[in-house]
């Protein structure tokens, strides 16, 4: 996040012009500050359903962490993570909370990711070093524009599997000319999600989530930042909503 003159961190939302929210009032505004209501709102009106970010065999906490995090900062809000028979765990140090807020959908293997994100309706694009790949992320934003878009990033060393790979709709790379020929997870995924938003980042422009999703999200999210207390507290007001399980990686 920017730095103020002072050395502190500050607040970027609170330089985006503000936009009306389609959330009403919650029952737990009253147990947060204006500023964090405030800033829920706004991001969630900038948040984006139609990327999907899909990272496979990546067995490194900080890693799989760092990813969340871009996908937080870049309005993405759903992340694929293929763990195998390993349970996903987050290293708060590099989430910074991000975990929190970005919809972390975890799977047995790429088959299954993939053929929910077919349901879903989403294009799959891959990156890699194939002959037909495509020359920068940028060559994506055509189909993004007619169609949701999911974007595949595989292991640092070995790339996306067999079949994530073949079964992909197109391939994409991140063309570099020094030695190196592969870049951390994070950062192939920070250079794509930039490319393609860097309109929407630029101008602060209103995301695509539904209404109703932006009020079940924050509805989550607010649930989850209150924990406990906040889940006492509504069944004392006789909400008669299912309690949120709260997350606790």
């Amino acid at each position: 996040m920017p730095k103020a003159a002072n050395g502190r961190t500050r607040d970027a939302v609170r330089d985006l012009p503000i936009l009306a929210s389609p959330v009403p009032e919650h029952p737990l505004d009253a147990q947060m500050t204006a500023a964090r209501v405030a800033r829920y709102r706004q991001v969630l009106l900038r948040r984006t359903g139609r990327i999907a970010v899909v990272v496979e065999d990546c067995h490194d906490p900080h890693n799989a962490t760092a990813v969340t995090r871009t996908c937080d900062a870049f309005g993405i809000n759903r992340l694929h993570v293929i763990v195998g028979e390993t349970p996903y765990r987050v290293n708060r140090r590099v989430s910074g909370g991000s975990h929190h807020h970005v919809n972390i959908r975890t799977h047995v293997d790429i088959e299954e990711a993939y053929a929910e994100l077919r349901r879903d309706g989403f294009k799959i694009a891959v990156s890699g070093l194939s002959d037909d790949a495509l020359a920068g992320p940028q060559h994506l934003l055509p189909v993004l524009k007619s169609q949701p878009l999911a974007l595949v990033f595989g292991n640092e060393h070995t790339g996306a599997s067999e079949f994530a790979d073949s079964q992909a709709d197109m391939r994409f790379l991140i063309p570099m000319v020094g030695f190196a020929q592969s870049l951390n997870v994070s950062v192939s995924a920070a250079i794509t999600l930039y490319t393609l938003r860097q309109e929407a980042l630029t101008n602060a422009t209103e995301g695509d989530l539904s209404d109703e999703q932006q009020r079940q999200l924050y509805d989550e999210w607010v649930r989850r930042y209150r924990g406990e207390a906040g889940e006492k507290y509504l069944r004392r007001l006789g909400r008669g909503d299912e309690p949120l399980d709260v997350y606790h990686p």
